[in-house]
């Protein structure tokens, strides 16, 4: 992925990201009603407390102290108190009870929203062809379907609803304050656009701070993933200390965009706090001089100081608030970026048949991965029901981007695939994929159970199919040495078992779902003797009937052919049964006897 790709470029307030969200917020309106509706209750008890402080101070306090000092008795003002107290400890109760509401109902609902986002953003990413997985390291698709889709959660819960409701608390308690005392709400009004305008300074730097850190921890991620998929090879290598060294790198810029952040919080913070106590100074001032002259009551002052506190909060946390969207808006730009990727390789709801023969036939197929340098050029051949063919030839001749190509990982840059007659464009990809048995030279086996990786959630495959699969494959002699047997855990990646019974295993795999068409892509490993002699019969059990591309490393499969194609520089330049090629003296011929001197050399003692 590139710079730019991380570096999602928005404005400070981007209406289509939010327009974008809402459509994945709308299905849960609800919940975000109920929210709102807690978050209305809450401001109206804070609103309730202060008022209740002003009639305690100038109520039963203001009366009982009269009282006292005109030598009276004071005891039924201070039962009054006493009851206001009782008053004001259920509204302390209540408000704790809503508080514990806020934060439930805010979390709860985020989280049914980020769930569906990420859901769909997993099943994209997983639609999409092989290509842009290619272009994308593993890392950063990681952090979007993890860390970008939670920083939205942060934004539903404690971004922009209490953005928005805190901008409903401000014109309230601004006309609040100056219903109480417009002197002091002048005061109060005169000293808010100090704080906003240092909340409006700070966003600027916010959001690029942010973006960086996202990118960062992207690459971090990314480069993270590779090294540990690779670990082997880092350890056979003794690159431990250099591959450290770039992990280190990678994380001090990481470190830096992070610290650029503290720094902006830390200039932004203090800032405000010096606003604010300038605002309740000059309030502090004021207040007193109007309590002296007898404008204002000490009850007045009281509540109107908490109302100040109510209003100052929202405004000192716009920053904060200002800052979570921010960043929850360069997530969902990179989130946005991902599902607006179109698959370049899609087929039709509908299958056009249900019965299939397996007849495939390449029609001048010509492809290039990057659309102009063609890699495979007119290859043109068939594949007849129950026959085998057989691709040889050096590296970099184009074996496998047929493969790729017959497992639509791409489509042809020019010609056409077709099976039975129809053109693989036209066929379902899950259609197309269920009548395929897949054995790949480094086949994967997922973390979980050998069943698990057997069955691959296959609703054809039941258990006579998987016995009579692991037979023919002697994969059945590798599940009975486990503890578990076919229930036993498979390490991620199948690290714990050898090349030749993860083959062993993918063979039972393909097998399994009785494919009219193979796909093999046979392994070069070295394996013992024994292990390779299972390896031969369980191939030639599974190509046995059935339509099969092969890619040829061993000599029994490539005789056993019913027509060989070499490949040469993305051409077909021979073809026909090994008997003729040998006969030829032609490409075949001298890859065959470089591979019979290669294997006839012995060691040196």
């Amino acid at each position: 992925m590139s710079v730019h790709d991380e570096n999602v470029v928005g404005k400070a307030w981007d209406g289509v990201v939010v327009r974008r969200l809402s459509g994945w917020a709308r299905p849960h309106w609800r919940l975000f009603a109920a929210s709102f509706a807690v978050l209305l209750g809450l401001f109206a008890l804070d609103l309730l407390g202060p008022w209740m402080w002003r009639h305690i101070l100038d109520g039963p306090v203001a009366e009982a102290v009269a009282a006292r000092g005109a030598g009276g008795d004071s005891t039924i003002h201070m039962r009054e108190f006493w009851w206001w107290i009782g008053g004001y400890c259920l509204l302390v109760v209540a408000q704790v009870a809503l508080r514990h509401l806020e934060v439930s109902q805010l979390n709860r609902t985020g989280q049914a929203v980020i769930a569906d986002l990420r859901e769909a953003l997993y099943g994209h990413i997983q639609a999409l062809e092989l290509s842009f997985h290619v272009r994308r390291p593993t890392g950063a698709l990681v952090t979007r379907v993890t860390s970008d889709v939670e920083n939205l959660n942060e934004m539903f819960t404690s971004g922009i609803i209490t953005l928005l409701f805190d901008s409903l608390k401000v014109v309230v308690l601004l006309v609040a304050i100056f219903l109480l005392d417009w002197r002091l709400a002048l005061v109060v009004a005169a000293g808010t656009p100090v704080l906003v305008g240092i909340s409006i300074g700070f966003r600027g730097g916010a959001r690029n701070a942010h973006r960086a850190v996202r990118a960062e921890l992207a690459r971090l991620n990314g480069y993270l993933q590779e090294v540990l998929q690779g670990i082997r090879v880092v350890q056979v290598f003794r690159r431990e200390r250099q591959v450290g060294e770039r992990f280190a790198g990678r994380l001090s810029t990481y470190l830096a965009a992070n610290l650029r952040t503290i720094f902006l919080f830390a200039l932004f913070f203090p800032a405000i706090d010096f606003a604010v106590s300038i605002i309740q100074g000059g309030t502090l001032w004021v207040g007193g001089l109007s309590i002296a002259e007898g404008r204002m009551s000490t009850g007045e002052f009281v509540q109107f100081w908490f109302y100040v506190a109510l209003l100052v909060s929202p405004i000192r946390e716009l920053g904060e608030r200002y800052n979570i969207l921010q960043s929850a808006f360069a997530s969902a730009e990179r989130i946005f970026d991902v599902l607006d990727t179109r698959a370049k390789v899609v087929g039709p709801a509908k299958s056009p048949r249900d019965a299939w023969t397996g007849r495939i036939r390449f029609e001048g197929v010509s492809f290039g991965y990057d659309g102009s340098t063609m890699v495979l050029e007119d290859a043109d051949f068939e594949i007849a029901p129950g026959r085998t063919t057989a691709l040889v030839g050096a590296t970099g001749s184009g074996k496998t981007t047929l493969v790729n190509l017959l497992l639509r990982f791409y489509d042809p840059s020019a010609g056409r695939i077709t099976l039975d007659g129809v053109d693989l464009r036209d066929i379902p990809l899950d259609a197309l994929h269920a009548r395929m048995g897949l054995v790949l030279q480094e086949d994967f086996l997922f973390s979980g159970t050998v069943r698990d990786n057997l069955v691959m959630g296959r609703a054809g495959v039941d258990d006579a199919a998987l016995r009579e699969a692991m037979r023919a494959s002697h994969a059945d002699e590798v599940v009975a040495r486990l503890p578990g047997g076919l229930d036993a855990p498979v390490a991620e990646r199948g690290a714990t078992f050898s090349t030749g019974e993860r083959q062993l295993l993918a063979i039972a795999r393909a097998l399994a779902a009785r494919p009219p068409l193979v796909v093999l892509d046979e392994a070069t490993a070295s394996v013992d003797s024994g292990t390779e002699a299972k390896i031969e019969d369980a191939t030639r059990k599974l190509l046995a009937g059935r339509s099969a591309l092969v890619v040829a490393h061993r000599l029994s499969t490539v005789r056993r052919a019913d027509e060989i194609l070499v490949l040469h520089k993305g051409r077909i330049r021979e073809r026909g049964r090994h008997e003729e090629l040998l006969a030829r003296g032609g490409l075949y011929a001298r890859l065959h006897a470089l591979q019979f001197s290669e294997a006839e050399v012995e060691p040196e003692h």
